[in-house]
């Protein structure tokens, strides 16, 4: 006899059963849905020069580098110019290429010529490429007219070069990877002076895809980045590297995470010129601000200056009146920044004239301080008065009255320098470098002081 032997019977459930699938699944996909999600950054580096055309290839007058971080769907850069005369850090950096929108601040060199900074913008660091590009084809990006001419093979792959034409006729040859649109190399027409013309050149040196933690952190830092130059909310424009007392808090209070993030990536170099350069601007501060407490209360000096308009103008006709000396070379050629802001001084004058106040500007233009050229300052004090519209009086004298209150620039700081004095003659506020603007206020930070002086 045989004893039947009975097994448990198996009966899977089905929910456990498609628990088990799905886990097998995501096992099987995940990494092919990690490498899609992954951040790819390929790394560009370029070395550049602005050319002074002569004898051979020319004089070199300044070489400076820029890499740029591309991805599908931005492309950072970070231009390296002379730390001194060259682009100010802010503006250094931050997003370009076909897509970026028009007004946002693109790569460029700050280069001083015949006195004047000139603001000398790169070639584009990456271009829209039609899809059926062909030889001849053109079409228009940024202001500019782009034409395909040819292709060609090298060892970065194949190129396409192109010819860029803009309407005052400058023009750029350039060399773009046929897949991307990176940019490769590229001459550009630069003209400075009075027509006097430059040759800048580019060429790439390097392109690297960063590693995928390498790329997380430059990403991280790029945000942080930006963040900070929308806070700083520097023009597009901006020519100065001096910065106001609420940037360089702005600054300082980014300046560690930034520090933490860029940590071993190409970005780390910019976040280290950032420190030292906010190191230096909050000794600058503290110079001005250790001036202005000596000054405070103190009985203001004395002057008679001599006026552009003809005739002199002394201190002793303003008792009894609160005053602001404005302290800048009030020449109208070239036009640099702050200009404007002898605009904004002329409304806040309007505004409160009959509030008992007066606005007096000292030229501190060095042709003034020479027999030969004391014309041509007078002259160009009045072209800028007119073309500004200023009513305010503008007068010189050799130099002694600036000395008296301190010259920012024997410390680190920048004309222009904006002294208050009370209607009871003494010294209320010494401001030196530029307001910040207030588009719907003016110099608001002038107007308080004023406000707090008088009392209205």
């Amino acid at each position: 006899m045989h004893t039947r032997v009975q097994f448990p019977s198996i009966k899977p459930c089905a929910m456990v059963f498609g628990l088990l699938l799905a886990c097998l699944t995501l096992t099987i996909l995940s990494p092919d849905t990690a490498v899609a999600d992954e951040l790819r950054i390929l790394h560009n580096q370029y070395s550049g020069a602005l050319i002074q055309p002569g004898d051979g290839d020319g004089q070199v007058l300044r070489r400076f580098e820029v890499q740029t971080f591309d991805t599908t769907t931005f492309c950072f850069f970070h231009l390296s110019d002379d730390l001194r005369q060259g682009c100010p850090w802010p503006d250094s950096f931050g997003l370009t290429g076909p897509a970026t929108a028009a007004g946002i601040l693109q790569p460029h060199l700050l280069y001083p010529y015949d006195g004047t900074p000139w603001f000398l913008t790169l070639p584009p660091l990456k271009v829209a490429l039609p899809t059926e590009i062909q030889a001849g084809h053109s079409w228009s990006q940024n202001g500019w007219q782009l034409t395909a001419t040819e292709t060609k093979n090298t060892d970065d792959g194949t190129l396409w070069l192109l010819e860029a034409r803009e309407p005052r006729g400058r023009r750029q040859s350039l060399q773009v990877d046929a897949a991307s649109g990176i940019l490769v190399k590229a001459e550009a027409d630069i003209f400075m002076g009075q027509g006097d013309q430059f040759l800048m050149t580019l060429a790439r040196t390097a392109n690297t895809p960063l590693p995928s933690n390498l790329a997380q952190s430059v990403d991280q830092t790029r945000t942080e980045l930006q963040q900070l130059q929308a806070k700083l909310g520097r023009r597009p424009d901006a020519q100065l590297a001096e910065l106001s007392q609420r940037q360089v808090e702005d600054s300082v209070a980014a300046i560690d995470k930034l520090a933490q993030l860029s940590a071993g990536t190409p970005l780390e170099r910019l976040v280290r010129q950032i420190r030292t350069d906010v190191e230096i601007q909050k000794k600058r501060l503290e110079s001005a601000a250790g001036r202005a407490a000596s000054l405070m209360s103190s009985a203001a000096p004395g002057f008679s200056l001599n006026l552009v308009s003809g005739g002199t103008l002394a201190s002793d006709s303003l008792k009894g009146k609160t005053v602001i000396l404005h302290f800048w070379d009030y020449k109208d050629a070239p036009l640099t920044e702050p200009y404007g802001q002898t605009g904004y001084l002329e409304f806040l004058f309007n505004k409160r004239r009959d509030q008992n106040l007066q606005v007096v500007g000292i030229s501190t233009n060095a042709d003034l301080q020479t027999t030969e050229n004391s014309a041509r300052g007078r002259r160009a004090a009045r072209k800028i008065a007119e073309f500004m519209n200023l009513s305010y009086p503008i007068g010189y004298d050799d130099g002694s009255l600036l000395k008296a209150y301190g010259d920012p620039r024997e410390s680190r700081g920048q004309l222009p320098l904006w002294i208050v004095i009370g209607a009871d003659g003494k010294v209320k506020h010494y401001h030196p470098g530029y307001y910040e603007i207030d588009a719907a206020r003016g110099l608001k930070e002038l107007e308080a002081v004023l406000s707090e002086t008088t009392g209205n």
